[in-house]
């Protein structure tokens, strides 16, 4: 199952490359949800020979919105640092595609975060339920060990 599983950072790579042309990274930008990612020649650059499925659209449309560092801290923990409102992390998970991956990617460009690629490509790709509620935990987790931490 991890064979069919791109390599996400050769992928954020690919699209900060020089040679990857900026109207395609333009045209990934100004997608307004991730279907219109579909009728972008960039989506077909990012992805040589594939027919893409709606997960390497989800991959495309969030592409723009973070940098890529190893073993950054993960999105939830980042969006808590940012002090990100609980119902602005809640709306992402209570809501159904595309609106999810809409109010995801508003999110991303409001913080600018720098996400480990290996890590949040996987959490997009498998884009459900579970890596929903890993985001809200690791938003509470990180929010409430600060609380904490400040009380001691």
């Amino acid at each position: 199952m991890t064979a069919e599983l791109p390599d996400f950072v050769a992928l954020k790579n690919r699209y900060d490359d020089e040679k990857f042309p900026t109207g395609a990274r333009a045209d990934l930008r100004r997608a307004a949800e991730p279907d219109d990612v579909a009728f972008t020649p960039a989506l077909y650059r990012l992805f040589p020979g594939l027919r893409p499925s709606d997960r390497h659209l989800r991959l495309a449309y969030l592409l723009p919105c973070c940098k890529h560092a190893a073993k950054s801290k993960p999105l939830g923990a980042q969006l808590a640092e940012a002090n990100v409102a609980e119902a602005r992390v809640l709306q992402v998970a209570r809501t159904h595609a595309p609106l999810d991956m809409v109010q995801l990617r508003r999110l991303l460009a409001h913080i600018e975060p720098t996400v480990d690629w290996s890590e949040f490509g996987r959490m997009v790709w498998y884009w459900n339920e579970r890596a929903k509620r890993q985001l809200v935990e690791d938003f509470y987790i990180a929010r409430f060990t600060s609380a904490k931490g400040e009380k001691k």
